[in-house]
């Protein structure tokens, strides 16, 4: 996943799905669903007798001022659309802080609403003092939180899909909406950046801009779009991983010092790992990753596995040990008796050509 590709970074939580209700819980649900309805009802039809009431007032008003009624809807109900991003208050991190210390160990559905946590922030007020240092913690809790919720990375592939479906359909609107007001042509195209990645590959265009592409380019849409999905999926993966990636073959030899071994310039040996290295100079490279096969890394075939080599060797969990003569001992009689059980520890030498035959 996404995630599983960027760690270290923060993750937006998922939300846990909510208990299945009960019989009596889905018949509780079910009277309280007609009430609603019969409320909503009456509110519709007191809102279109408003209406009505509005409208014949908004006429007066037009006449009396010698106006449209278009002129007087929009210096009554007119407002900007463009609005800059709200700064963190104190009453909004005081309700985020409160919202995290009362609902952190409840169950879904049994959580206070925000009227409850607000409510409840307004009686702390009345018997204690926010001090500066106080506040200063709490505005930056909260905005740690808001940024995590841009840019945190969604925690598996589902929520990362469902995310994208909803912002490009959010963005595709958006789009057809700009066209009509400024009568703009574009194209968006939106594809998974891995092929583990379950987010779904597609496009968006505005009026005819589909065309531009079967009459410039040369080729339909969808494969344009599907060219865009195996150029991201191959980006980084298809150059030198070595040097993309900061991990070289010659690296892990790198990392076994002089100070260990005495010696400058070892060759890193795999094929003969256990004798060529371990029992020749006593050093043993520990913590190697379980899941990645122990090879020369232009061997690994994956850029997954090669990646979680480069995290252990970068944060020193994979490194080099000096053995001691009691391990060194042990790892001897442990090679021996692998030996014994007919395993090849060390790779044998290519058999000559002309073996058997009698030289002069």
């Amino acid at each position: 996943t996404w995630q599983t590709r960027n760690p270290g970074q923060p993750v937006i939580q998922p939300r846990a799905a909510p208990p299945r209700q009960t019989a009596a819980e889905k018949a509780s649900r079910g009277i309280v669903k007609a009430q609603n309805a019969t409320k909503a009802k009456l509110l519709d039809n007191a809102i279109e007798a408003f209406m009505k009431e509005q409208k014949s007032k908004l006429e007066a008003l037009a006449r009396q001022h010698d106006v449209t009624v278009d002129h007087v809807k929009q210096l009554i109900g007119g407002e900007t659309h463009y609005h800059t991003t709200c700064k963190a208050q104190l009453r909004n991190a005081l309700v985020h802080a409160k919202a995290l210390e009362v609902n952190k160990d409840r169950p879904i559905g049994s959580k206070f609403s925000m009227a409850e946590i607000q409510k409840m922030v307004q009686e702390d007020l009345k018997t204690r003092t926010v001090t500066c240092t106080e506040e200063e913690e709490y505005i930056a809790q909260l905005a740690e939180h808001r940024h995590v919720k841009v840019h945190g990375i969604r925690a598996n592939n589902t929520a990362a899909a469902r995310d994208v479906l909803v912002t490009v359909d959010r963005v595709a609107t958006e789009l057809e909406n700009l066209r009509d007001r400024t009568g703009i042509y574009a194209t968006l195209f939106v594809t998974h950046g891995h092929i583990n990645d379950s987010i779904q590959s597609t496009w968006a265009s505005t009026d005819n801009s589909a065309d531009f592409w079967d009459d410039v380019i040369q080729k339909p849409i969808a494969d344009i779009a599907s060219q865009y999905e195996q150029w991201a999926c191959t980006q980084n993966q298809s150059r030198s991983l070595f040097l993309s990636e900061s991990v070289s073959p010659s690296l892990i030899a790198d990392l076994m010092p002089d100070l260990i071994t005495g010696k400058g310039d070892i060759p890193m040996n795999y094929l003969n790992y256990d004798k060529g290295i371990v029992q020749a100079y006593g050093v043993q490279l520990i913590n190697w990753p379980p899941t990645v096969k122990f090879a020369n890394p232009s061997t690994i075939g994956t850029v997954v596995e090669i990646r979680r080599l480069r995290d252990t060797l970068k944060t020193g969990t994979c490194t080099w040990k000096k053995l001691s003569r009691r391990e060194l001992d042990a790892h001897s009689a442990e090679v021996a008796s692998r030996i014994a059980t007919g395993e090849v520890v060390k790779k044998r030498r290519k058999k000559r050509s002309d073996a058997g035959v009698a030289r002069k």
